[in-house]
Order: structure tokens, then sequence, then C-alpha cells
């Protein structure tokens, strides 16, 4: 039996997010390693920038226009309890590990590491693109926090890719939006028991 996990919203905005963070990510990687004459820097530096409108709007749009469920659980990530601190003490000692909600503290740690990447990836490409109203060493600072962030961004994009190869279920989930009941049961009780 498949119970739903995530709607249709939830599922736009993770996928449409991911992909325009890794169209970011292309053409940031691209402005950082080619010269200039290579692809036409100007053309890739576009690129760049109108990539990051849909970046920053697209989950403030599907938030406001979205339903319920995507709320609900913006809020269970954005909610840190004192279970969620032990799920990480029992992390390190065995592999089961009790889950309160919906979301582990795992996935609330990586919400809260890619929110503030956001907003970091944001006001610095922000301050970047208005560099001529600031002083070289003030944008040559934030262009080092732009790609430390980026490297960052990179180290956490390959955990998550990792731990949805290894949970296949989630991984099914977070594309169809169902999830086998007996695997829900398992791995988010609470959760499982409050949705029946």
């Amino acid at each position: 039996m498949k119970i739903l996990r995530f709607d249709i919203y939830s599922r736009v905005l993770h996928w449409s997010h991911a992909l325009v963070f890794l169209w970011l990510l292309i053409t940031g990687i691209a402005l950082f390693f080619t010269p200039k004459s290579l692809l036409g820097d100007p053309f890739i530096k576009m690129a760049h920038l109108y990539a990051s409108l849909p970046f920053i709007l697209l989950p403030l749009i599907i938030y406001l226009r979205g339903s319920i469920s995507i709320r609900n659980d913006i809020i269970e990530l954005m909610e840190w309890r004192k279970d969620d601190l032990h799920w990480f003490i029992e992390l390190f000692k065995n592999d089961k590990t009790d889950v309160s909600g919906k979301f582990n503290a795992g996935q609330k740690a990586n919400f809260l590491v890619v929110l503030l990447l956001i907003m970091g990836f944001s006001l610095t490409g922000f301050l970047v693109w208005m560099k001529s109203m600031f002083s070289r060493s003030f944008v040559e600072l934030n262009f080092i926090i732009h790609d430390s962030l980026a490297i960052l961004s990179i180290l956490l994009l390959t955990g998550h890719i990792t731990l949805a190869l290894y949970y296949s279920e989630s991984l099914k989930c977070i594309i169809y939006g169902k999830i086998d009941a007996a695997w829900a049961k398992e791995h988010y009780p609470n959760w499982f028991l409050k949705k029946n």
C-alpha cells in the first residue's frame, strides 16, 4: 500500500529549485574556470544572473500559492525539538533512530543549511551584481564568500544525492509523491500513525 507523503506543490518546488540550482552551479563553475573568450563570458554571466531570479522567487511563489501541506512541511522543518538532538546522538551509535514527525533531524538540518545558502547566495550575488556601488575590496570579499558558499553547496548536494540514492524509497517519494506504507511505518512511525 502507498501513502501520500509529498503533494505536487512540494515536488514542483523541490525539482524546479534543484534544476535552477544546477544551472546556477554549472554557469558559476564556468564563470570561475573558463577564460573570458571561451563560451563568451558576458553570455555566461547573464545566464547566471537571470537564473538567480527564479532561484529566489520560485520558493516564495510556490510557498505563497502552494498547498497548506507545503506550509505545514516548512513549519515542521523549522521546528526543532529535544528528540531532534537525540536523533543525531543515536545516529552515531546505531542505524536505528527515532523520528518524531514527518522529517528527521538530518532532513531538518539540510533544510536549514539550504535556506541559509539561499540567503547567502542572494545577498552576496546581489552585492557582486551591484559592484559599481561598492569598494573593490568589499566586492572581492563578497566574491570569496559567494565562491565559498558554492563549495559548501557542492558538498551538501553530494551528500544529498548520495543519501537519496541509498534510501531509494525517499527518492521515489520525491519523484512520485507516494511512499510505501511499510517503509513509512519503519522510518517515520509517528508521522505514519498520524496519517492513518
